[in-house]
């Protein structure tokens, strides 16, 4: 029996349709399918699908240039397409408010315009993404299109996406703050009269307001979470329903992508038991949804004919629930005598990234593992994604203290809550600063604004400062020499640059800041406030040197052969080349087996021609062939360690 058609294929009401996930499970594949599917389904309905990812691979997807303008869809008239260029957005945003903005900061503190505006700059980045889910909310509230789908960025930064309304609201708030000193004094002699200051701000408010009632109007507006049948998956996607949940964000139906079908290949009937754990799993974790399964293909889905294929798919011709069975009785497995690759030096530091889903987390553990097995000393595997999935590969608690793991006596590991450590820091500094002003106020009412707008100002940090802050607080353990080798395991690649970029800004922002409060000492005593900065600013410095040092730090590429991996890999390896990071080791993972089974040769001839031009990016590279169950905890990951370094390819 086919499965009923799902309300995002079906609900014509539906005009804002969001797609997330973890990291290389398909999201974009399936938007790209529900848009045509859409678009082909009415031709007098008008259909926008964009990309808030700053890894885009719309465009790849559909195999036609996007980009940062909306593009018609190759014969599909009532279909368009956008990539979001959030930067840009930002940069037009300041353009068209830069005059407006620059008068609040001038009636709102004692400081010069020049020292408040540079601060308040370095700022503004972190609403970048806000500019687009703005946007599209205008574009949904104007009826400009009957539908726009949103393919984002994975979990963790979907989430921070989507809670970027509550950053506009303290930031407007700031700025309100900053014109209550001069309403107040303006009101002390006379009438005040509301102008183009007030105007932007209720703008600004109206603008939140919009996005809010989009957002979690629930005829309107749905999320489609996507996923594969794999525990670190549905780890993951539990804990972007939470996020959904407490956001208020409708779900009605799950998309299970990738699933194998039965067969009498021994590697897909293993893989097929497998994924029938995961299948009765997600079942029971997700009681009160739709679940549609899309099967695993022999070949990348890419270009029109394979998305039109997927959305009949999508429509309800996938097969149904796949019966659960017993797991297999585990075997111990012992650590070979595996080698250093040539090319991958024996640095402190080293960095795990790539496009989502290509396994990057479970490659840094194995490389961890493989580390303190091999090397004198301790090694530190941690990460700074927001949706940490290092517990999950190691099928052990972690969090975020230093935790031993199991089966490795010389390797730790802690997946860090940054949100933790910048507010730390910013409550030390919002201490230190009420210390300070109270005993330098002695109730004077303007200064009083001006103590008020300096303790919130710290709040309006630059984007990535908090994951930048865990990297600060690992490099007080390489100071200290607690850990002989550290492994970060990185967000995808469009985060994942942003966190190698974000060093530049942030410790600009933390010159300002700490120029900022030297010029007014003269007021009023901020030695401490000063010192904190100056500290966190000069550990900010030894980040970056660690970054661009190649005898210190290095950047290892994990991908997999297919076409709109390759691409993101080309986009990645020029960028770091750009940013200065050594990176000359490329891991290609789950190449298929080679065996007689049909489906399986038709899935690696496919991969060969990627395989063959991945080979030739860098001067080393490993292979990393699909393991037919899920790779997690010590004994499977061992199994990985020896296949990678057990003499092969580099």
């Amino acid at each position: 029996m086919l499965p009923k058609r799902p309300s995002f294929m079906s609900v014509p009401e539906t005009r804002l349709l969001f797609f997330g996930g973890k990291g290389g499970v398909g999201k974009t594949t399936l938007a790209a399918a529900t848009a045509l599917h859409w678009a082909g389904q009415d031709a007098q309905k008008k259909i926008l699908i964009a990309s808030t990812d700053p890894a885009h691979s719309l465009g790849d997807s559909l195999n036609q240039s996007i980009g940062d303008t909306i593009t018609p869809v190759a014969q599909m008239p009532n279909l368009f397409a956008l990539e979001f260029d959030s930067a840009s957005r930002l940069e037009k945003f300041r353009q068209k408010y830069d005059v407006v903005m620059k008068k609040i900061l001038d009636r709102g503190t004692y400081f010069d315009l020049e020292d408040i505006a540079q601060f308040f700059d370095l700022s503004l980045p972190g609403l970048d993404e806000l500019m687009a889910v703005i946007e599209i909310a205008g574009i949904v509230r104007d009826r400009e299109y009957d539908l726009v789908i949103l393919d984002t960025a994975p979990t963790g930064h979907t989430l921070r996406m989507l809670s970027l309304p509550h950053l506009m609201e303290h930031w407007i708030e700031v700025l309100d703050l900053m014109l209550a000193k001069h309403r107040y004094m303006v009101s002390t002699f006379g009438k005040y009269h509301l102008d183009d200051t007030d105007a932007f701000l209720n703008l600004m408010r109206a603008n939140l307001a919009q996005l809010e009632t989009v957002l979690r109007d629930p005829i309107a507006t749905a999320f489609v979470p996507v996923m594969i049948p794999e525990t670190m998956c549905i780890e993951e996607t539990g804990r972007l329903m939470d996020g959904l949940k407490a956001l208020h964000i409708r779900v009605a139906t799950i998309l299970v992508n990738r699933v194998v079908m039965p067969s009498v290949c021994q590697f897909c009937a293993e893989r097929y038991r497998e994924q029938g754990i995961y299948l009765a799993e997600i079942q029971r974790k997700f009681p009160s949804l739709q679940m549609l399964k899309i099967p695993l293909l022999s070949h990348e889905a890419r270009g029109q004919a394979d998305l039109l294929d997927i959305g009949r798919m999508l429509r309800g011709e996938a097969p149904g629930f796949l019966p659960g069975f017993e797991p297999a009785a585990g075997s111990s497995i012992a650590l070979q005598h595996p080698s250093l690759p040539g090319t991958l030096l024996p640095t402190r530091l080293i960095l795990f990234g790539g496009k989502g889903g290509v396994g990057k987390t479970t490659i840094a553990t194995a490389t961890a593992i493989f580390l303190a097995s091999t090397l004198p000393g301790k090694t530190l595997l941690f990460s700074t994604d927001p949706a940490h999935s290092l517990s999950d590969s190691l099928a052990q608690q972690i969090g975020n203290k230093v935790t031993q793991v199991n089966g490795v006596p010389q390797l730790f590991a802690i997946e860090m809550n940054s949100t933790d450590l910048l507010d730390d820091f910013n409550r030390t500094y919002v201490e230190e600063m009420d210390e300070v002003f109270n005993s330098f106020l002695s109730g004077t009412f303007s200064i009083e604004f001006d103590r008020q707008v300096m303790a919130e100002l710290v709040s309006l940090t630059p984007p990535g400062l908090d994951e930048l802050m865990a990297l600060m607080k690992i490099m007080e353990f390489i100071d200290t020499g607690q850990f002989d080798h550290y492994v970060l395991d990185l967000a995808p690649t469009g985060h994942a640059l942003r966190f190698l970029e974000t060093p530049i800004i942030v410790r600009q922002w933390f010159i300002t800041f700490f120029k900022l409060l030297l010029k007014y000492q003269g007021i009023a005593s901020l030695h401490k406030a000063a010192e904190l900065l100056r500290q966190e600013s000069k550990q900010l410095r030894k980040v970056q040197q660690y970054l661009l040092d190649p005898g210190q730090c290095q950047f290892v590429t994990v991908t997999i052969a297919e076409a709109m991996a390759v691409l993101e890999t080309k986009r990645l390896l020029k960028r770091l080349a750009e940013l200065k990071i050594s990176c000359n080791l490329v891991v290609t993972n789950m190449l298929a087996p080679a065996n007689d089974c049909p489906f399986c040769a038709t899935l690696r001839a496919g991969q060969q021609t990627y395989l063959d031009e991945i080979d030739g990016l860098l001067p080393g590279r490993l292979h990393l062939n699909l393991q037919p169950a899920a790779i997690q905890g010590f004994e499977k990951l061992t199994l990985v360690v020896n296949e990678l370094f057990g003499g092969q390819d580099d």
